[in-house]
């Protein structure tokens, strides 16, 4: 009787810090109405730049997305639509390439980069950490902005993300597909051989 009530205690306190694991999320920027200090990403590896949403949400409508070498990648992930967790790939990258992130405010019209130096206002709209990650969203960088012309409140809690790359997943061709089924299936025929 013992046994089985200290099975379900430990059944409930794995529940809990499950939930609780899910619940976590990256922690607010540490100092409200300062500017954060500028950062700069280029990409470390070769893969897949992958954002995981982390659930700030301002009263604007904004859409994530990357500058890959100078270039536009995907562009997604809402800050009112998307639920925290959520993946979205925004483009491969190749080890050395320069990444520029930004938020497309949809209510205003403006754009929002994290360099600074590319934003109309000359402010720094991104705060950005390492976060050890949770049940939901891995480990990565961390992405908060702020929404407003001339950083508004700056508490860089109008929109967040988590970047990281992943490995690329290579496709298998026709060749190899054959190749690994009849692996497959090999074993079977050997022990059907064997039954006769």
């Amino acid at each position: 009787m013992l046994n089985r009530w200290m099975r379900r205690l430990a059944a409930l306190w794995m529940a809990a810090a499950l939930a609780g694991a899910a619940q976590a999320a990256p922690a607010s920027y540490p100092n409200p109405g300062t500017e954060a200090p500028p950062t700069a990403f280029s990409a470390g590896i070769d893969g897949v730049l992958v954002g995981y949403y982390t659930g700030e949400a301002g009263g604007f409508t904004n859409l994530a997305g990357a500058l890959i070498n100078g270039s536009v990648g995907a562009i997604g992930l809402s800050n009112k639509t998307s639920a925290y967790g959520d993946r979205f790939v925004f483009g491969n990258v190749n080890a050395g390439d320069a990444l520029v992130f930004f938020i497309d405010v949809l209510d205003t019209g403006d754009r929002f980069y994290s360099d600074e130096a590319m934003n109309a206002d000359g402010v720094n709209h991104t705060y950005s950490a390492v976060y050890a990650g949770d049940a939901l969203v891995p480990s990565g960088v961390n992405l908060a902005f702020e929404d407003l012309f001339g950083g508004g409140d700056l508490n860089y809690r109008d929109h967040s993300w988590l970047i990281r790359i992943e490995a690329a997943v290579v496709p298998l061709t026709p060749t190899a597909a054959l190749l690994a089924l009849g692996l497959l299936l090999m074993p079977v025929s050997v022990r059907a051989r064997k039954s006769h």
